[in-house]
């Protein structure tokens, strides 16, 4: 019998929006301590800790529903060869997971589904003025976020996204900087998808009349 005593556990930001993935030693626990992690962005993700080594405690800040969940497990379910699924009990969606590093893996990667797909789903299809061109947008300034390329000015990471129907705007918590993506036609996904890195600089009004003026403050590839 092989006794495992490294874990993974993955859980996406409420800040930032990326999954970050973090390795958690049971020897983590010696002496009834308390291990809180944090994302690679610096935010609070979670907190593990444990009286007897035997039952653990797990707080995690969810991303779904914005509040904290307390969660109870077994020793022998976080450190084995089971995935264990850590989900938002509000509304009992998928926020994370822990076990094996590939179990793990793969079970984040069944788990993306597309916008598109999600959307039609949920009835959304008829909302957006152009649903292909959002869809792919989404879908890039989340890439953008996770490989950490989605920023503001001021250093921050934490950047929260409103959808409307013919733009996505974004919002830098910190500084409360604005920066508007428009998803309207092929060009405004040909001018986001050209961009390695978005950074948020200083606040940009909210005028759609003025928006083929507006010079996009981004970072090409080239």
């Amino acid at each position: 019998m092989i006794l495992s005593t490294m874990t993974v556990i993955a859980l996406r930001c409420p800040a930032c929006g990326r999954m970050d993935f973090h390795a958690l030693s049971l020897f983590s626990f010696a002496g009834r301590k308390v291990k809180k992690i944090q994302c690679s962005c610096g935010a609070a993700l979670m907190t593990v800790g444990s009286k007897d080594r035997k039952r653990f405690w797990i707080q995690t800040h969810c991303i779904m529903c914005e509040t904290q969940h307390l969660q109870w497990f077994t020793r022998e379910r976080l450190w084995s060869q089971q995935l264990t699924e850590l989900r938002c009990t509000e509304t009992m969606v998928e926020v994370g997971f822990i076990g094996p590093r590939e179990k793990v893996k793969t079970a984040i990667l069944s788990q993306d589904k597309s916008l598109y797909e999600m959307a039609e789903n949920l009835g959304l299809a008829d909302y957006f003025e152009n649903p292909e061109v959002m869809y792919a947008i989404l879908e890039r300034l989340h890439k953008l976020a996770e490989e950490g390329s989605l920023s503001c000015e001021c250093g921050s990471f934490q950047i929260n996204v409103e959808v409307y129907p013919d733009r996505v705007e974004l919002r830098c918590e910190l500084c409360d900087s604005t920066y508007v993506c428009y998803a309207e036609s092929d060009n405004d996904l040909q001018s986001l998808s050209r961009c390695a890195e978005l950074q948020i600089q200083g606040y940009s009004p909210i005028a759609p009349e003025s928006r083929r003026n507006r010079r996009r403050r981004t970072k090409k590839t080239t």
